[in-house]
């Protein structure tokens, strides 16, 4: 469950910012307007490009990071006593970075933010009155926008049933293991026929990825690995967090090793971004989703939101740019691709489409369904669902690595108790590992289209099931169906 960051406390600051938020809104649209009268005006040449009131750096960006920009900067929002102790500021300003020390705010130090052209993160040792001087640096035209850097706890998207849970990788093979129902898989078996996954990198966001791990170290890389936590190019778990090394098996474990299972891309490239298991902010989730996008092809996120059926929440500005530009100009211009779990809050009525991070056009969210592949009683719907993969249920789990040794999920060096969307998104990552070594020139859109086009429509009676504007049968709760590897790389 997230926790709010900061204490509530009811303040005469509510009006003054909800008076600021106008203020800030009313500047970003005269900004908008006043570039495209005035587009011939370019930037000042001293740097100071905020001192032209015709130059607007938010008229720039996307309609996607200009909303998520506006709810940042909503002032309103936030808590009072939290915002006098932020010392981290995410400011929007055309001034040259040499510059911002000179401005009204003074801030401290000035970092650019990733992604994101003209955002900076700016500190104040002193963060009392950061807030009342970037206020005032906005009224005099210095800066365009500005909002505070958080540091929140996000939620795995992991089910680990209480009861003792088998299967010997049903997912990967169903022949009716635990009364399952046999061909309710991803009928992978006839693509590992021609490949593997060679020559493909999935890297894991998740709460850390053990390299040493003998079933995950044979393609592990750590030149692409990072622990955001710490700033280490280590991204190896602390204490009991497994979540991330049962998903890296998942999509990549090795094959033919004569070591546990297998996972999906058996002989693709593994790294590790851990990330989810400290307090994250805007420019740490930017960082991680950006992270060497020329050498990763694939990013698969286990994690998000609560999935208390009430929480409405996305990627900040910083997170939605990097998403962004990752589409556009990862995997040298072919666009990196984002696997996303699509969420495990069905028994507290949540919806899929709540969730931001899932609902972005340029992720492929997952959502899981059980071994006679009918949906999984936590699996959320949501008009945002672009495919569906076998987990667990409660009578059969999902065998992948654990944390070697007495750490992790159970004594051992493998669990059989994986599961949620946290373990159908890794799956379908290490599926779309094999359409990439099959077609290397794929772009993300082109990944997109093959597995809505060649899922498996599973439960066919279920009344879930409509007919699109394009003549495809599409589901709330399983949209495209079930991911079949087979037909996808044919």
């Amino acid at each position: 469950m997230r926790t709010p960051m900061f204490t509530k406390v009811s303040s005469p600051k509510k009006t003054y910012r909800a008076i600021l938020m106008a203020a800030v809104m009313l500047t970003m649209s005269y900004s908008q307007i006043a570039l495209s009268v005035h587009a011939e005006d370019s930037a000042s040449s001293d740097g100071w490009n905020n001192g032209d009131d015709h130059y607007s750096i938010v008229a720039t960006y996307s309609g996607a990071v200009s909303s998520a920009l506006a709810r940042a900067s909503d002032l309103s929002q936030y808590y009072d006593s939290g915002l006098d102790e932020t010392s981290e500021w995410v400011v929007i300003t055309g001034m040259g970075i040499q510059y911002h020390s000179q401005s009204y705010a003074h801030p401290d130090v000035s970092t650019p933010a990733p992604a994101l052209e003209g955002a900076f993160v700016w500190e104040f040792k002193n963060p009392t009155y950061a807030e009342e001087y970037l206020s005032h640096a906005m009224s005099i035209g210095e800066i365009e926008a500005f909002y505070p850097l958080q540091y929140e706890q996000k939620q795995t998207r992991s089910w680990t049933p209480d009861d003792p849970l088998y299967g010997d990788q049903w997912h990967l093979d169903n022949t009716g293991q635990n009364s399952g129902t046999v061909g309710e898989d991803v009928n992978i078996t006839s693509a590992w026929e021609s490949y593997s996954g060679l020559g493909t990198h999935i890297t894991i966001v998740d709460d850390g990825l053990q390299s040493s791990h003998p079933d995950l170290s044979p393609y592990f890389s750590l030149t692409e690995s990072w622990d955001w936590c710490y700033d280490l190019n280590d991204p190896s778990p602390w204490g009991d967090n497994a979540h991330g090394t049962a998903a890296a098996g998942v999509a990549a474990a090795a094959g033919n090793n004569s070591i546990a299972g297998l996972g999906a891309g058996h002989q693709a490239t593994l790294s590790g971004q851990l990330l989810i298991a400290c307090g994250m902010s805007d420019t740490m989730e930017a960082g991680a989703l950006s992270a060497h996008g020329d050498s990763i092809d694939i990013y698969s996120n286990s994690w998000g939101p609560s999935d208390d059926g009430s929480t409405l929440a996305g990627p900040g500005p910083l997170t939605v740019a990097a998403m962004e530009t990752g589409t556009q100009s990862g995997r040298a211009g072919l666009g990196s691709i984002y696997v996303w779990a699509a969420g495990n809050g069905l028994g507290s009525n949540d919806n899929s489409n709540y969730d931001g991070y899932s609902n972005m056009r340029q992720t492929i969210a997952v959502t899981a369904v059980d071994h006679n592949g009918q949906q999984s009683w936590y699996a959320e719907p949501g008009a945002n669902i672009l495919v569906a993969a076998p987990s667990n249920s409660a009578y059969s789990g999902i065998t992948t690595t654990d944390i070697t040794g007495t750490a992790g999920y159970t004594d051992g060096d493998t669990t059989s108790t994986f599961g949620g969307t946290s373990s159908a998104t890794p799956l379908v990552a290490g599926v779309i590992s094999l359409i990439l070594e099959a077609n290397p020139d794929l772009t993300w859109r082109d990944i997109q289209h093959i597995l809505a086009e060649s899922s498996r429509k599973n439960d066919a009676n279920d009344s879930s099931w409509n007919e699109n504007g394009a003549g495809n049968l599409v589901s709330h709760k399983y949209g495209f169906g079930v991911v079949d590897a087979g037909a996808a790389v044919s």
